[in-house]
């Protein structure tokens, strides 16, 4: 049970270090004004991209902190961030387009599933 509980804690921590700081770089190499909506598809696209990117590395960190049956804990560590995307996106509602919050929630659950079954098939097939 420790294990698991640590390997949510890593994979959280991980998503969180990264999304912030990505988001921070972004904002700085794009000079984007974060008290105003952002509306550029472009770079909405990017952050959808990059929290594909994010949440497939955090899921399969969690399963590498995991080792042993690593799915069950993956999942969990995929709808704690999926709760905590959902009052991240409704408390930033009028800073994107819709479309922006539906995807990256849609999006989250899956590309965390798939990076810990990336771990959890190297780990079968070695």
């Amino acid at each position: 049970m420790g294990r698991a509980i640590g390997a949510v804690v890593v994979a959280e921590v991980l998503w969180t270090a990264l999304w912030l700081g990505g988001s921070v770089g972004a904002q700085a190499l794009f000079s984007i004004d974060a008290t105003q909506p952002l509306t550029n598809v472009g770079l909405l696209v990017g952050f959808i991209a990059y929290s594909v990117l994010v949440s497939v590395l955090a899921g399969f960190v969690c399963a590498v902190v995991r080792k042993e049956t690593p799915m069950k804990t993956v999942w969990a560590f995929a709808f704690i961030q999926l709760v905590f995307g959902i009052g991240f996106q409704a408390s930033a509602w009028a800073m994107t387009p819709v479309w922006y919050h539906l995807l990256f929630l849609a999006l989250l659950v899956p590309t965390i599933v798939w990076g810990g079954r990336l771990r959890a098939g190297r780990a079968a097939s070695a």
